[in-house]
């Protein structure tokens, strides 16, 4: 009676290791198909060879991911998509330079859930700058003040084209990757300034990500 016992204990023991590497061998799988449990914590995910995910997280009640552009490449514009258990979410991804971290807020409706899961995280759309966007500090002299940008020109020659500045605002401390914003002063003489007026604009907030003032608006 005393060995049934025993042969009935060891089947048990078996069959409870077998169910065990089961389940740790399918969320071994999982993890090679970048599937990722949604939290507040810092993560580490390349989505593609020049974007990683540094965290999912969530925006006034809302989903929303920091990413960072890892390559040499400036992006101007790309989309990132994921799915859920419902449904395919994306995000808009608009002027992440090299080396920048930025929090995107997805376009969906969709409150964070730091139980969801999320699988199949990738980039499409990619625009790329054709030439490295610069502040050009040397020539123009940007300066914040509240409800306005003044632009001077420092260089000794006219600038005839118009100048774009693009401008980003912080969330939390993060730029906006979703959203860039852009003014336009049409041309400056050589030591002149000026002033744009931006009802909305908080100096505290913003950050500026390039000056153009070339023919060709970049």
């Amino acid at each position: 009676m005393k060995k049934k016992y025993i042969t009935i204990g060891l089947i048990i023991l078996f069959v409870a290791l077998l169910v065990a590497g089961v389940i740790i061998g399918k969320n071994y799988g999982d993890s090679k198909e970048n599937t990722i449990i949604n939290s507040e914590q810092k993560t580490d995910v390349n989505v593609a060879e020049w974007l990683k995910i540094t965290k999912i997280c969530e925006y006034d009640g809302n989903l929303a991911v920091v990413v960072k552009n890892e390559s040499d490449i400036d992006v101007e514009y790309a989309s990132l998509t994921v799915k859920n258990k419902e449904k395919t979410l994306s995000f808009d991804i608009s002027v992440l330079l090299s080396g920048t971290e930025m929090m995107l807020v997805c376009n969906e409706n969709v409150k964070f859930d730091p139980n969801a899961i999320y699988t199949g995280w990738e980039t499409d759309n990619i625009i790329y700058f054709e030439k490295t966007p610069i502040i050009n500090d040397e020539k123009i002299e940007v300066s914040l003040t509240e409800g306005s940008i003044s632009v001077r020109n420092m260089s000794a020659e006219d600038i005839t084209s118009d100048i774009v500045i693009c401008y980003k605002e912080k969330i939390d401390g993060v730029l906006n990757g979703s959203m860039t914003h852009r003014v336009r002063v049409s041309g400056l003489k050589s030591g002149a300034q000026t002033y744009i007026k931006i009802k909305e604009f908080d100096k505290n907030i913003c950050q500026i990500m390039y000056i153009a003032y070339d023919d060709k608006e970049v």
